[in-house]
């Protein structure tokens, strides 16, 4: 079973990366409605939160102010966005946290000049993030098949040894 899913996972690589991407980039256009910590939509916040924990913005690299959150209801019916008071969130500017987002740099959130907000996609950081946990993943995964493959032969063993002493007691019986 676990050897079937590491040939699936280096088979489907692309295929599920790419679904990912795209999911999550449905996941902020449907979900991202304000650039705080504190508005009601809890994937919004956690959006938020992810900003700044990864030192990531957007889905995707944020090159200029056309960006990920264009189609996001912040930038289309409601929020500073929408407001042409920001481009990005606050939260995606460099050296913010949940206590110093609120006075992020006007010339990162509004202006989007360049080396004052988080350029790097959320996608690549999580990726990055994932892959940096691979080793132990993956020797997680090895250690389990051994053991797995040592119980197999080790049963094996057990049933070979049951089975010569009950011929060897049968054959007693019958002299």
């Amino acid at each position: 079973m676990k050897i079937a899913v590491i040939i699936l996972w280096f088979t489907m690589k692309n295929t599920v990366e790419n679904e990912v991407k795209d999911k999550l980039i449905v996941s902020l256009k449907d979900n991202y409605k304000e650039d705080t910590l504190t508005n009601r939509n809890s994937i919004s916040n956690a959006w938020n939160y992810m900003f700044m924990t990864l030192d990531c913005c957007g889905v995707n690299p944020v090159v200029s102010t056309k960006n990920d959150f264009d189609s996001t209801y912040w930038c289309t019916d409601d929020g500073s966005c929408h407001g042409a008071v920001s481009n990005i969130p606050k939260t995606c500017c460099l050296n913010v946290d949940e206590n110093t987002y609120t006075t992020a740099p006007t010339a990162c959130h509004s202006s989007v000049h360049t080396g004052t907000y988080n350029t790097k996609g959320c996608y690549d950081a999580l990726k990055e993030k994932l892959l940096s946990q691979s080793p132990s993943i993956i020797g997680v995964m090895v250690t389990v098949i051994v053991i797995e493959v040592l119980a197999v032969i080790f049963a094996f063993w057990v049933c070979c040894q049951v089975g010569d002493k009950s011929a060897n007691i049968s054959d007693v019986a019958k002299t």
